[in-house]
């Protein structure tokens, strides 16, 4: 399965993954707006890649991926996070496998005023990896502390607050994930 996308041809994009919004405008933008995340589940076996965040809107584990790019399709974007964040370049479309959307609003954001939070709905893709790509993953050290794992999917529950809204999205996460 995979996210349908549609393009109509002529569209221009003004702005590209590095093209950064003024950050006053970026902030206003996020009191009216949802946006669009592409996550990535990197699986090695029974095991998924899980980082902990420096930033908000999530200050803790998570899996890895971030916003879309006006413009993109979602695999073009699943692609670029990897290469961006985990330093997984060139992985092949067809690897991406799409396997939920979910709606998560958060309490805080980077951007003032921080208390406002933000709201994205995320388009999940998962990808299996084979054991010598498990050793090129190198997180981005602006995104992510230095605490990353590969974590058995049965131990997720012990790194995470069942109470937590952000914490039961994760875990949904993981239980729809199509493994096997």
């Amino acid at each position: 399965a995979h996210v349908p996308h549609f393009a109509e041809p002529g569209r221009i994009n003004p702005k590209t993954a590095q093209d950064l919004m003024p950050e006053a405008a970026y902030s206003s933008a996020l009191d009216h707006i949802v946006f669009t995340c592409v996550d990535i589940a990197f699986l090695y076996g029974d095991r998924l890649l899980l980082a902990k965040r420096n930033h908000y809107p999530r200050k803790a584990w998570w899996i890895i991926g971030g916003r879309m790019v006006a413009g993109e399709n979602p695999i073009e974007t699943a692609q670029r996070k990897a290469s961006e964040e985990a330093q997984l370049h060139h992985l092949a479309a067809e690897r991406f496998q799409f396997s939920g959307v979910y709606s998560t609003s958060f309490a805080f954001r980077e951007q003032a005023p921080r208390h406002h939070g933000s709201h994205s709905v995320n388009l999940i893709y998962q990808v299996a990896l084979s054991e010598p790509e498990t050793h090129l993953v190198q997180l981005t050290s602006s995104e992510y502390d230095s605490h990353y794992q590969w974590i058995q999917l049965e131990q997720i529950s012990t790194l995470v607050d069942a109470t937590s809204p952000l914490d039961q999205a994760l875990l949904q996460m993981v239980q729809d994930l199509r493994i096997g």
